[in-house]
C-alpha cells in the first residue's frame, strides 16, 4: 500500500521542529526579498540547513509572487525510484502543518512516459522538505507536485520538460517550478567561489547545455544540477526569456570554516 502522508524527517535537525520558532525564524528570513518582487517562471533556490542557506532560500522566494501551485524538482540523493520520481504521496507535513498535493497537476505528470511514481526516493530526502515551510508562511493555501531528478543526458531533459510544460498549460491556475540545490561541495573558499561562478555564468546566459557541461567538465558538484536544467527547460518551453541570478554566498561565510565550503545560490527565471 502506498504512503499517502509524508512525514518530516529532517525536522529538528536542518530546521527547528518547533512551530512558533519555526514561523519566527522564517519570518526574519522573508523580511527583506533579494529583488523586487515578481511573478518568475521558476526559481532557484539552496537547500541545506536554515543556519547556512535560510536566508538566500527565504529572500529568493520573497522574490517571486508564490501561486497556488508549485512543482519541486530537487536532486536525488536517496535510492529507489527511477531518474525522474514523481512523489505519489497526498499531503506533505511539517512543524506548520500540511501541504496538499496538486492532485491535477500530479495526474498530468504522472502519464509522462519517462516518470516514474515513486515514493521511495523521498522518504529520507530533505532536498524539497526543507523548502516546504518558507511556501507554507508565503502562501498559507500552497499545494505542491515533487519530482525528483538523477543524471540524464539533456535529451531526456527536454523530453520530460516538453511533458510538464505542457501539463502546466492545460493546468487550472498557474504553477511555479522550483529547482532545489546547492552548489559546489567540501572545497575551500576561494576554489568554490571561483568554480560556481563558472556555473553561474552559463546560468545567468539561460545555457542549459553549458551548465551541464561547465558542472561535469570542471568538477562543479553543484548537486541539482539535472534538477536545475529540467526547471530551465520546463521554464522556457513555458515562455521564459531571462535568468536573473539573486545571491551567492557559502557555508562559510555563516559558519566560519574556509577551509571545506558549500555554495549557496539563488537565480529566477523570467
Amino acid at each position: 500500500m502506498t504512503e499517502t502522508v509524508r512525514h518530516p524527517n529532517v525536522a529538528g535537525h536542518f530546521y527547528t521542529a518547533v512551530a512558533a520558532r519555526l514561523r519566527a525564524e522564517i519570518d526574519g528570513y522573508i523580511a527583506r526579498s533579494a529583488a523586487e518582487p515578481a511573478k518568475a517562471f521558476g526559481v532557484l533556490v539552496p537547500h541545506a540547513g536554515y543556519m547556512y542557506s535560510g536566508g538566500v532560500c527565504g529572500r529568493a522566494l520573497a522574490s517571486v509572487e508564490i501561486p497556488q501551485t508549485v512543482l519541486i524538482l530537487h536532486t536525488k540523493h536517496q535510492v529507489g525510484g527511477g531518474v525522474f520520481s514523481l512523489a505519489a504521496f497526498r499531503e506533505w507535513e511539517t512543524p506548520l502543518g500540511s501541504v496538499e498535493v496538486d492532485e491535477s497537476l500530479q495526474h498530468a505528470i504522472a502519464g509522462i512516459e519517462e516518470i516514474t511514481v515513486s515514493n521511495l526516493p523521498h522518504f529520507s530526502e530533505h532536498a524539497a522538505e526543507v523548502v516546504l515551510p518558507f511556501l507554507q508562511v508565503l502562501r498559507r493555501d500552497v499545494k505542491i507536485c515533487v519530482i525528483s531528478v538523477s543524471h540524464g543526458p539533456l535529451a531526456d531533459i527536454q523530453t520530460v520538460a516538453d511533458g510538464i510544460a505542457a501539463g502546466i498549460k492545460a493546468h487550472d491556475g498557474e504553477v511555479l517550478v522550483l529547482a532545489s540545490s546547492d552548489m559546489n561541495h567540501y572545497e575551500n573558499q576561494h576554489i568554490t567561489l571561483e568554480k560556481d561562478q563558472m556555473a553561474l555564468d552559463k546560468l545567468a546566459a539561460y545555457d542549459t547545455q553549458g551548465l551541464i557541461d561547465v558542472c561535469v567538465g570542471r568538477e562543479i558538484s553543484m548537486c541539482g544540477l539535472h534538477a536545475t536544467a529540467l526547471m530551465l527547460e520546463t521554464c522556457r518551453r513555458l515562455g521564459a526569456k531571462t535568468v536573473e541570478l539573486l545571491e551567492h554566498t557559502t557555508s562559510g561565510e555563516t559558519g566560519g570554516n574556509m577551509n571545506q565550503v558549500v555554495g549557496y545560490a539563488s537565480a529566477r527565471v523570467l
